[in-house]
């Protein structure tokens, strides 16, 4: 009984770790290349007491190109913390938990949408979350081989995805998968090791 509630426990989990961030859908180089290339260039500063006196002596001089390189080098410090910024919100902006990358855009669906191999490798994400919710009603009837097998499918669309997301070069870094994907494939293996486990005990009956 405890082992059937602990699988039941299990998979409620995968819904939970669903919300959890997925994948980043763009790498951090093409989120640079895109959006954070723009740099603005610095433009001159210029120290109007030094204009007024118009370089009277080196000493004025001196202090002067001082001054404008420390304040250059204040702006370039503001610039790289703009651009990491930049940078930290492009990438939250382009992070998303299953439940968006399987159901995100079916509300803005469109026909056009069918000639778009991405839009089959997400479905992926979307049969995955289906699965997983007809995996927690069929343990309340301890049909615990199908579980094995719905949990082995879910792994399955999962690695297919991803391969593809690759090769289309969605995914260009390992960085852009994030820990619920990890999350995911431990729980998946959790499930089918508990199920296999009810199925024995159920087997020995």
């Amino acid at each position: 009984m405890k082992n059937s509630i602990r699988l039941k426990s299990l998979i409620s989990i995968s819904l939970l770790i669903f919300v959890f961030p997925f994948l980043q859908t763009c790498s951090d180089a093409t989120i640079k290349k895109n959006i954070c290339l723009e740099s603005k260039e610095l433009s001159p500063v210029v120290d109007s007491i030094h204009t007024a006196n118009n370089l009277e002596t080196n000493k004025n001089l001196y202090q002067e190109k001082k001054d404008n390189h420390t304040k250059e080098n204040v702006q370039t410090n503001d610039s790289l913390k703009d651009k990491k910024s930049c940078l930290e919100r492009a990438r939250n902006d382009n992070t998303c938990n299953a439940y968006y990358l399987g159901f995100g855009n079916l509300n803005e669906f469109e026909f056009r949408y069918l000639s778009d191999k991405t839009f089959y490798i997400f479905l992926n994400f979307t049969i995955i979350i289906l699965l997983t919710i007809f995996m927690l009603i069929i343990s309340f009837r301890k049909k615990f081989k199908q579980i094995i097998i719905i949990s082995s499918i879910n792994l399955l669309l999962l690695i297919v995805a991803t391969i593809s997301l690759y090769l289309i070069e969605v995914i260009e870094d390992l960085n852009q998968i994030k820990y619920g994907y990890y999350l995911f494939v431990l729980n998946s293996l959790l499930i089918i090791f508990e199920s296999r486990k009810e199925l024995n005990k159920q087997t020995e009956k």
